[in-house]
């Protein structure tokens, strides 16, 4: 039986303005047993809404699944392939899901919160290339790394505004739609990593390393392998280089996860410049900065910058 107290309390959340309507639309579609019955959750709550600002995040929502009619049947087939939690195997037990999870949905597979739509990928991409602009980290003489490109969506949208672009991924079947969707780059240079680091990648090249839901799946891996690429994005990023993360985890802490990144990173160099909770208008995925060190000029660290959140409604 499905949990209705669960999809009422994502409504709940999304009306308050708690939840983007794309996250919500996500996951109420993610615990609901059929499109029907996220169908009559959303009924009930758009009757028991007060109208305003949270009857408007809910008919957003209403919107979201009556233009995505195949949106169920994608986030449920994503979901049974790629679980999080931690895998049998390495980074092989990864390729291999996200090998299946492209197949399914090449939108899906890198932001289910697009709900398998071209159109609301494309937006999200364009957010996340947004906010890395207004930090002032893009620029037509800056090298950009990628790590966990998936089909190289990003790749596409940055290729224009940056010097090149390296996208790294485990996933075969990703690397291969990546580079179809970038055949028209000639400043992008797709990789299939081995998950274990990030080889073919000169030392103290890199200007800008990117990692977008990357992070939670290399925290929930074997052995040491978050640490270990903490230890190659250092290596591999010049003095004074930007490294972005678009969730660390999927805790859901950010205090903890600003913490547990901290204590990984600083050994290799890399300081927090900056948190933000919310970035993304649409995408509730918390954001965090780190620079490699040496970029003071007395040798210091550099200074942290709590954000507010900026993507936030109300």
């Amino acid at each position: 039986m499905p949990d209705i107290g669960r999809l009422a309390d994502v409504l709940c959340r999304c009306a308050a303005g708690v939840l983007p309507a794309r996250v919500a639309a996500m996951h109420l579609l993610m615990q609901a047993e059929s499109p029907e019955e996220a169908y009559r959750a959303l009924l009930r709550a758009r009757k028991t809404s007060n109208g305003g600002a949270g009857g408007g995040r809910l008919r957003e929502v209403e919107s979201l699944l009556a233009g995505q009619p195949q949106a169920w049947a994608v986030v449920h087939g994503i979901i049974n392939k790629v679980q999080h939690r931690t895998p049998a195997g390495d980074s092989g037990h990864w390729a291999a899901l996200f090998d299946d999870a492209a197949r399914i949905s090449p939108e899906a597979s890198v932001a289910l919160y697009s709900l398998g739509s071209p159109r609301l990928l494309a937006a999200a991409t364009l957010e996340v290339v947004s906010v890395l602009s207004q930090w002032g980290l893009v620029g037509r003489g800056r090298t950009v790394l990628d790590i966990g490109c998936g089909i190289g969506r990003l790749e596409a949208a940055l290729s224009p505004l940056s010097a090149a672009v390296i996208g790294i991924d485990i996933s075969p079947g990703m690397i291969a739609l990546a580079r179809t969707r970038c055949a028209a780059c000639p400043n992008v240079r797709l990789l299939l990593g081995s998950g274990q680091d990030l080889a073919g990648i000169a030392d103290d090249s890199v200007d800008l390393t990117v990692l977008v839901d990357t992070f939670p799946y290399l925290l929930l891996s074997q052995g040491r392998i978050a640490q270990r690429y903490l230890t190659e994005i250092a290596r591999v990023a010049r003095t004074g280089g930007d490294v972005v993360i678009l969730n660390f985890s999927y805790r859901g802490d950010v205090a903890a996860d600003r913490r547990e990144l901290e204590r990984l990173a600083a050994p290799q160099g890399l300081a927090l410049a900056r948190t933000a909770e919310r970035p993304c208008a649409s995408w509730d995925a918390p954001a965090f900065h780190l620079i490699k060190r040496g970029s003071c000029p007395d040798g210091g660290n550099e200074t942290r910058i709590t954000m507010l959140p900026t993507g936030g409604e109300d």
